[in-house]
């Protein structure tokens, strides 16, 4: 519904403006993107009308109704209120530590590391190519949040290495020195 508040659009040009745009930034599909549209419709929020172009096949155009203004403005203000615990891949193998072995361990965070630190620096030049305009202030908010989220979690990789590294890896060692090491900081 969001695409829509920029105006009526076909079907394909949303499909196209989710892929271009928005794949950037989060984990969309345009797969259910005609289902979705379809049971908006039949809530009232989209109506659509069909337009022919010459020899072409008719195509439809949806476009938000009054009712469906109000519910994307209400959505999107309480989806900034949402507080949603974030999921990090990590955690399910932080959870079994246990029963790896802490040079392996290491090594892995470090692989980790590694990874994270080319996501940063593609983060970084994908922020120095927005510009400040307001066409592209969107895209650069979004991925300022991005590159926190991602030194944060740097960080606490590095932690857990240095936590590693230094046979402090029983449970309770773990948890405490990531957090002393943080609180030194």
């Amino acid at each position: 519904m969001g695409l829509l508040m920029k105006g009526p659009a076909h079907g394909y040009d949303l499909k196209q403006t989710l892929e271009r745009e928005l794949s950037p930034f989060f984990e969309v599909s345009a797969t259910p993107l005609y289902y979705t549209l379809k049971k908006l419709e039949q809530e009232g929020v989209v109506t659509k009308w069909s337009t022919v172009s010459g020899r072409r096949p008719k195509k439809f155009v949806y476009s938000l109704t009054a009712k469906g203004q109000e519910e994307i403005k209400e959505l999107l203000l309480k989806n900034i209120t949402y507080l949603h615990r974030p999921s990090f891949n990590l955690d399910i193998s932080l959870y079994f530590l246990n029963f790896l072995h802490p040079q392996d361990v290491v090594k892995t965070l470090k692989g980790r590391l590694r990874e994270l630190r080319k996501v940063k620096f593609l983060l970084d030049r994908q922020k120095k190519g927005l510009k400040l305009d307001a066409a592209m202030r969107r895209e650069y908010i979004i991925t300022a949040h991005n590159i926190r989220f991602t030194e944060a979690e740097m960080e606490f990789v590095q932690d857990l290495i240095e936590t590693f590294s230094q046979g402090r890896f029983d449970e309770a060692n773990v948890f405490n020195g990531v957090k002393e090491d943080h609180d030194r900081r």
